[in-house]
């Protein structure tokens, strides 16, 4: 197999060396569009170790994580839901150590063996101190076709004494040992069956689960979301706009963006979020084109606002040919904008 068919991948190390500091944020820098990450200062070097490796498989990807030597702690709160948008599921299983998560306001201990499940549209909070564990990232849609078997997956643990919870594990072991071989083009089917065995399996399990009334707030949250994203363009895409679209009365509107701000600053720092890209990836658009394809009036109004947000005007940073300027280097961002144009990839299928 040529290198060109491989899956493509990539990993980052943190672990005792030249710069624990620098390497440590790029772990947490790649997994921010799913978490909030903290590591806290390892008490020994040498025990410290935080690695984790990305597959992109076309409709997933495949998460190997190998966490010890300190607390790391992960968060998933509204705020990041609404910026992130992310609408897939995880499916996980852990290998060694373990991790104490709360969905739902319970907390639960998961550990080597167990299968757990979570939905990005939802919050979550989970710390560790040793884990290592093996996660399939998947659209929503190719779990179940009814959103009510969608909203009882969140939080369900598939413990490692039960039937169904070791097939699972075995099969995502199974995968993880074929990484290297399977091909760009194999990919596809491989997902789609995996998918099919997690759906057939955990099926029993979700339709006697009750979801909490909370989760509805998450999934509409999402679909706003991607109404927004579709239709950045139209200068009318505002408050009484989405009021009419969703039917939702503006009290309802404003209370499930308060967590980012207000639906109003949602808006307009997406729309400057995809004029950053615009400009950073395609130099041959000019300010103004920019501009009117993110839906602001004229450039003016545009040029203030980015300047605003970013601190430097558009001409600045459509010259500067990168994602501007951050604590990393330009290779290190480069590492983790790659696992989070994938998740953006896999989130829109």
């Amino acid at each position: 197999m040529s290198s060109a068919d491989k899956l493509l991948s990539n990993s980052v190390t943190a672990e005792a060396g030249a710069d624990v500091r620098r390497s440590s944020q790029l772990f947490a820098e790649t997994l921010d569009p799913v978490f909030r990450t903290t590591l806290l200062t390892p008490e020994r070097l040498d025990d410290f170790h935080a690695e984790l490796s990305t597959y992109f498989m076309g409709p997933a990807l495949f998460f190997v994580a190998d966490m010890t030597g300190t607390t790391y702690a992960f968060s998933r709160d509204m705020r990041r839901i609404a910026r992130t948008g992310l609408d897939l599921i995880f499916v996980q299983v852990t290998l060694d150590g373990s991790d104490l998560r709360t969905v739902n306001g319970e907390t639960i201990l998961v550990e080597a063996g167990d299968i757990s499940l979570f939905d990005l549209s939802r919050p979550m909070q989970a710390e560790t101190r040793h884990c290592r564990n093996l996660t399939l990232v998947l659209p929503r849609h190719m779990l179940f076709s009814k959103d009510v078997q969608n909203d009882a997956l969140h939080g369900l643990v598939l413990k490692r004494s039960t039937s169904t919870g070791r097939l699972i594990g075995s099969h995502l072991r199974a995968l993880f040992d074929d990484l290297s071989d399977i091909t760009q083009a194999e990919a596809p089917a491989i997902v789609a069956a995996t998918a099919n065995l997690v759906t057939n399996l955990v099926g029993p399990q979700v339709s006697n689960r009750n979801p909490p009334a909370p989760t509805v707030r998450g999934a509409v949250i999402m679909e706003v979301r991607r109404y927004i994203e579709q239709n950045m363009a139209q200068q009318d895409l505002g408050p009484d706009h989405l009021c009419k679209m969703f039917g939702l009365s503006r009290a309802t509107l404003y209370r499930l963006f308060e967590p980012v701000g207000g639906v109003t600053d949602y808006i307009r720092t997406r729309r400057l979020r995809a004029a950053f890209d615009m400009l950073t990836n395609d130099g041959k658009r000019t300010v103004g084109e920019v501009a009117y394809a993110c839906g602001f009036p004229d450039i003016s109004t545009f040029s203030r606002a980015f300047r605003h947000q970013f601190g430097m005007s558009p001409s600045e940073v459509r010259d500067m040919g990168d994602r501007g300027p951050r604590a990393l280097t330009a290779t290190e961002r480069q590492t983790a904008a790659s696992v989070h144009d994938w998740l953006r990839i896999v989130g829109s299928l």
